[in-house]
This record gives structure tokens, C-alpha cells and sequence, in this order.
């Protein structure tokens, strides 16, 4: 009898290990909860000459890249901590460009989200001939 109740007895913290381990995951994922190790990074990108949000342009930190909604914001997740560079591009067969000088440097916090607190603006490249913006 005293055999019966311990294997009963291990066979119930077996499946709520089980259990336990289905409920978190096992570890794949994060859940959608931001590491401490990343913070997000957001902001908008505008023409200079007119201030009118540009959408579709390509924004990325490393290997993470998003492209701006048509009303110019753009969202980076999972950015590591630290200071980050932004990459800006518009494709070659919209002619624009950030103006030389443009600090593109942002400090990620971990579990932070960093908003620029000014729009990132894109002027026409004088290598290319001038086209108009695509929101």
C-alpha cells in the first residue's frame, strides 16, 4: 500500500512538472515580453522640403529592418541595448536621401522603447534627378 502511494505521489509532480513546462514555453519565445537585453526604437521620417511623412522607406539597426507606414513612422523591436546606428533607405528609384551630418546614433535602453524626438528628414539626392515623394 505505502508503494502504491508513493508512485501515485510521483506520477502527480511528474505531470505538474509537465504541466509547468508546457505553460512556460519551454523556453521557445519570449511571449511577446521584451528582453532587458533589447528595447524597441521608433520615430517618423518626413520629406525636408515639405514636411509630408514619407512611407515605404527602409529602416534598420544590424539585421533588424522595418519599412515606414504611409504616415512615415517606423517601429524596431528586439534592438540590442547600447548605443545603435539607424541604416536609412529610400531605394534608388525614389532619390532621396538623409543630408550629410545627420546624426543617425540612438541609445537603446533594455525594456525601453526610444522615441526620436525629432523626424528623421529625407532630402533629394543631387546625384539623381529630383522625384517626388511617395507616401
Amino acid at each position: 500500500m505505502m508503494t502504491t502511494r508513493r508512485h501515485a505521489a510521483t506520477v502527480v509532480l511528474m505531470m505538474l512538472a509537465a504541466a509547468a513546462l508546457i505553460l512556460t514555453g519551454c523556453g521557445g519565445g519570449d511571449g511577446g515580453v521584451q528582453s532587458a537585453q533589447t528595447g524597441t526604437v521608433t520615430g517618423t521620417i518626413t520629406y525636408a522640403s515639405t514636411g509630408a511623412p514619407l512611407g515605404g522607406i527602409e529602416v534598420s539597426i544590424d539585421d533588424i529592418t522595418t519599412t515606414t507606414d504611409d504616415d512615415g513612422t517606423f517601429t524596431l523591436r528586439r534592438v540590442p541595448t547600447g548605443s545603435q546606428t539607424l541604416v536609412i533607405e529610400a531605394g534608388p528609384d525614389r532619390g532621396l536621401v538623409i543630408p550629410p551630418g545627420v546624426p543617425l546614433t540612438v541609445d537603446v535602453v533594455g525594456g525601453e522603447t526610444t522615441e526620436l524626438s525629432a523626424p528623421i528628414q529625407m532630402i533629394d539626392d543631387v546625384d539623381t534627378p529630383p522625384a517626388p515623394p511617395q507616401g
